[in-house]
């Protein structure tokens, strides 16, 4: 999906024409009185809509909000502040993700509001003004999980709509799900190559189907989770490295993801995530607490299972561990990563070095390294079928209507081929807490820098338990010239404040020109 380069503005949208693929570039500008008259116009407002997806310089350090990862750096985002506790409502990663999602909803309100004033194909234009709508809900639900109540726009406001109240979080949710509900029939299974990363029937029953289980309608998220995989489309990929480093764009697996093209429409994923050898900065790195999460290969997790040996810890664990983090000693694109080499580029203490001493494997293109040229082409992943199967074991294991249909989701995921853990059984999860804690786990080392973990601690109501203390990194044992050895790393102290943490603030710089959203939420 390249560029489009359009000014979005809350108040309407300056238009530029493009071809009919979300790939081409922009050749003209127009007013928007003059704009919707054509086929063309109506498709190229809608590509307009699909541009903030990504939002690669925020999203990719929202791990760093959760006890997965932690961000050394408060450029270009402060979430490093978000992460220990000491965040404000003028803090930018919490003015960054709202606006950014609202200028989403913006220009989905614009397409809704004047789609219907061109003469074109109605099926065309049933299916595109789904798609605007899709991204417009899709906006809604990230908001309401970081926010809870939010102000809610379904059309371009009018100068004395601008000041408006939020609306209930519940409110909210209800009209995404109807929403979904409306728009899945008018939205295709699949497309051709032309239209490929467009919104899918699946992508509105998967988005339906998370809203509900975020919300703990746990009966409808099995439902719609199942219409899902009843579609009998999507399927669990081979590659798990290979659907976040490039090289499977197209992947069975993936329902929803923001494309980038290598040249014409790249991010800076590389930057932010590689190492000093692969020419990144290190700024998001994984904690030891995301290590400490993967299972040994019996399927136990480490305090559990005899295989667990603290003197090599990465022997005898669950393969994800090494897709998603590199351990030391461990090649990536070619390059051997070791942090025990004191005199390589990686070693801690070093300049742009991991300050836990870990890497994340996850997220670095296949064949670039990182720069800040923004090169990095790899698209990042929104929903994938995974999580429409872990949703459904999880709501059905709500539910106590725990059966085979259960276990084979799950199974599903942790059997992929190249992972192979062992099977979940009645045997092996006999109860129903046994099993909602294993499902909690395969959604931890699943999901990394994918945000799902930040909804996840905070539905469950555990970031109070998982997020204040010591956050550590690796554990020195190599380095003696150094006060941490023999120790895990120090990384920071982190506080988390109940309630107020399990949700972020409404913005200052929101609140600057919209009082009527406040009060604002609990201890904010």
């Amino acid at each position: 999906m390249k560029k489009l380069s359009i000014l979005i503005m809350l108040g309407g949208i300056a238009f530029a024409g493009c071809n009919k693929q979300l790939d081409d570039q922009p050749q003209s500008s127009t007013s928007q009185a003059t704009y919707w008259a054509t086929a063309t116009d109506a498709t190229n407002a809608v590509n307009n809509c699909y541009t903030r997806l990504g939002d690669v310089d925020n999203r990719i350090f929202i791990s760093c909000a959760t006890d997965d990862s932690y961000s050394w750096s408060d450029w270009p985002s402060d979430v490093r502040l978000v992460g220990n506790g000491s965040g404000s409502i003028s803090t930018g990663t919490f003015a960054n993700f709202w606006s950014n999602l609202y200028h989403m909803i913006a220009t989905c309100n614009d397409v809704t509001d004047n789609i219907d004033r061109v003469n074109m194909d109605a099926d065309l234009k049933a299916r595109l003004k789904s798609e605007a709508r899709f991204i417009r809900a899709y906006s809604y639900q990230q908001l309401i999980g970081l926010y809870g109540d939010v102000v809610f726009r379904d059309h371009t406001p009018s100068a004395s709509e601008f000041t408006q109240a939020r609306t209930p979080r519940a409110t909210v949710a209800k009209w995404i799900v109807d929403e979904m509900d409306a728009i899945a029939p008018l939205l295709p299974v699949s497309y051709g190559s032309t239209d490929q990363g467009r919104i899918t029937r699946g992508a509105a029953l998967a988005l339906k189907a998370r809203t509900l289980l975020y919300e703990g309608d746990y009966a409808n998220a099995a439902t719609a989770a199942k219409a899902v995989m009843d579609l009998g489309y999507y399927q669990i990929d081979a590659n798990y490295n290979s659907l976040f480093n490039g090289t499977n764009k197209n992947s069975l697996e993936l329902i929803l993801t923001a494309g980038y093209v290598k040249t014409t429409k790249a991010n800076a994923i590389a930057t932010w995530v590689g190492g000093p050898s692969m020419g990144g900065w290190s700024q998001v790195v994984p904690l030891q607490s995301l290590v400490d999460a993967f299972e040994c290969t019996d399927g136990l997790p480490i305090d559990q299972s005899p295989l667990y040996d603290p003197a090599n810890p990465f022997k005898n664990r669950d393969p994800r561990l090494r897709k998603v983090v590199v351990t030391p000693g461990d090649t990536l694109n070619g390059v051997v990563i070791d942090v025990t080499n004191k005199s390589g580029l990686d070693a801690l203490g070093k300049n742009n070095a991991s300050f836990t001493g870990y890497y994340y494997k996850k997220y670095v293109p296949a064949d670039i390294n990182g720069n800040w040229d923004s090169n990095s082409y790899n698209d990042m992943v929104l929903m994938r079928y995974a999580e429409v199967l872990l949703t459904y074991a999880e709501a059905k294991i709500e539910l106590n209507q725990i059966d085979q249909s259960v276990y084979d989701a799950i199974n599903l995921v942790r059997q992929r081929p190249g992972v192979g853990m062992p099977a979940v059984t009645a045997a092996t999860a006999p109860t129903q807490e046994a099993l909602r804690q294993l499902v909690r786990r395969e959604r931890h080392v699943e999901f990394p820098m994918e945000d799902n973990r930040i909804f996840d601690i905070r539905r469950w109501k555990i970031a109070e338990n998982v997020m204040p203390g010591v956050a550590h990194g690796i554990l020195n044992n190599y380095d003696a010239s150094r006060s941490d050895y023999g120790s895990h790393v120090v990384i920071e102290t982190r506080n988390f404040t109940n309630p107020r943490d399990y949700l972020w603030p409404v913005p200052q710089s929101e609140i600057s020109v919209n009082s009527a959203a406040l009060p604002n939420n609990t201890g904010w």
